[in-house]
C-alpha cells in the first residue's frame, strides 16, 4: 500500500511539472521578446546624428570624390535626405534607429556628365542606397556602411 502511494505521488508531480512546462511554454508564445533598452553610448551616439547640417562626401568606399563640385546632403529632422551627387539633385526619405538607417528609393533625374564623375555619383548613391547602418565620424560627420559600399561626411563649410 506504502508503494502504491509513493508511486501516485511521483506520478503527480510529475504531472504537475509537466503542466508547468507546457504552460510557460504558451506563455512565452504568446509574449514577444522584450527589447534590450539602448545603452547610454547608444543613445549619445543617436543624438550626434547631423540632422539640419550640411555634409560633404569624405570618401566613398576609401577613395576621395573626384568631382569639381563636392558631392554634399542634407538630413532633416523629419527623415528626408535632399542633396548633390556630383552631377545630379537626388531627394530620398530614410529611418534612423540607434546605429541603423534606411532609405526609401532615391529620386533623382540622371543626368550625364561623363567618365569618372559618373562613375563616382553611382557609386555614392549605390552606397548610401544599400546603407544599413551608421556611425558617428568624427566632429560632426557620420559614415554609412552596407553591402553595397561606404560613404563618409564630414561638415561642409
Amino acid at each position: 500500500m506504502h508503494q502504491q502511494s509513493r508511486t501516485i505521488s511521483v506520478i503527480a508531480v510529475l504531472a504537475l511539472i509537466g503542466l508547468t512546462a507546457t504552460a510557460e511554454a504558451q506563455r512565452s508564445r504568446r509574449e514577444p521578446p522584450r527589447p534590450r533598452p539602448p545603452t547610454r553610448a547608444e543613445v549619445e551616439a543617436y543624438m550626434r546624428f547631423p540632422a539640419g547640417e550640411r555634409l560633404a562626401v569624405v570618401s566613398i568606399n576609401g577613395i576621395r570624390p573626384a568631382a569639381v563640385d563636392r558631392p554634399s546632403f542634407t538630413f532633416t529632422a523629419n527623415s528626408r535626405m535632399t542633396g548633390f551627387g556630383g552631377c545630379n539633385p537626388v531627394n530620398a526619405d530614410y529611418r534612423r534607429g540607434v546605429n541603423d538607417i534606411r532609405f526609401g528609393p532615391l529620386n533623382f533625374i540622371e543626368r550625364r556628365c561623363g567618365g569618372e564623375i559618373d562613375r563616382q555619383e553611382r557609386a555614392i548613391f549605390w552606397a548610401i542606397q544599400g546603407a544599413t547602418h551608421w556611425r558617428p565620424a568624427g566632429q560632426r560627420g557620420m559614415t554609412f556602411t552596407g553591402r553595397r559600399g561606404t560613404v563618409t561626411f564630414a561638415r561642409a563649410f
